[in-house]
């Protein structure tokens, strides 16, 4: 069996992070960010300027004028949906340039995890969550290591997928007995020598173990929640075969201690409530292609 943790440093090679992308999520997670900087960011690169300024003039947004600029169109959309849209847009594009033997497992990632950015910013914004809009990023995020597992390691993928099917494990045990190494491991590797900020590193690697985060417990409960509310919506990747409970994750303990809105309201109201937000991103989701 190849060595997984041997090769990351390879695979971080090819699979590599968009240094623009890395600037920008640094840059709009600090207190001292303003639109001009932003804007110039997103100039240095002349394909990102072309897609945002065609995505901020589309009917979409339904703006009676036309915008010209890169700093007129992040004023216009305002920085933490410059910031979602310019992730989406690029993770997008690195995932569908990957393995086309893989097509269909890398679609299906790819929805599950802008799925579950929408759901994770629905909640949070619900529950008056103070995440600064980092849900959306973390939810984008969280999945990465399975990239890894597709591209890479193709034969592991249909192995694990049995075991789950057959043996009601769920991905992380299938991965470990295969691979010796899940796909939250393999995230937080990668988020490390991608230079990603520490939270969204924690995301990736405490996605399915919520109390063992340290750095943000709620961000991480966030995603998590948002993760099973879209495999219990259709929108999953069949991390395990039996139906569950939102309530059996830990993710949901911390929410329901700290943040009164999930401590009251009942599991099957919130999935009621997100299926319209869902419904309405796959919208926003041509803007990205």
């Amino acid at each position: 069996m190849r060595d997984i943790r041997t090769e990351i440093e390879r695979i971080n090679e090819v699979v590599s992070f968009p240094t623009i992308v890395a600037e920008i999520l640094h840059a709009i997670s600090s207190e001292r960010v303003t639109i001009p900087k932003i804007a110039h960011l997103i100039e240095t690169d002349a394909a990102m300027t072309t897609k945002i300024l065609r995505v901020v003039n589309s009917p979409f947004y339904g703006l009676r004028g036309t915008v010209k600029s890169a700093a007129d169109a992040v004023k216009m959309l305002g920085l933490d949906e410059t910031g979602r849209f310019l992730l989406a847009y690029h993770m997008k594009s690195r995932v569908f340039a990957m393995n086309p033997q893989q097509s269909r497992r890398l679609k299906k990632m790819w929805e599950h995890s802008v799925s579950t950015a929408t759901v994770a910013r629905f909640l949070a914004v619900r529950a008056n969550v103070q995440t600064a809009g980092k849900e959306y990023t973390a939810g984008v995020l969280h999945e990465m290591g399975k990239l890894v597992l597709i591209q890479y390691f193709p034969d592991t993928v249909p192995v694990v997928e049995q075991m789950i099917a057959d043996l009601a494990m769920t991905d992380i045990e299938a991965e470990n007995q295969i691979a010796a190494i899940s796909h939250a491991e393999i995230g937080s590797e990668l988020g490390e020598k991608w230079g990603l900020p520490p939270e969204f590193t924690e995301v990736m690697r405490c996605h399915h173990a919520a109390k063992t985060a340290e750095v943000n417990p709620l961000l991480v409960s966030i995603v998590r929640c948002a993760d099973i509310l879209c495999e219990q919506l259709g929108h999953g990747i069949g991390e395990r075969s039996t139906e569950f409970s939102i309530q059996e994750d830990e993710s949901f303990d911390i929410l329901q201690q700290t943040i009164p809105y999930f401590g009251e309201t009942d599991p099957a109201e919130i999935k009621a409530a997100i299926a319209a937000d869902l419904e309405a991103n796959a919208e926003y989701l041509k803007l990205i292609a």
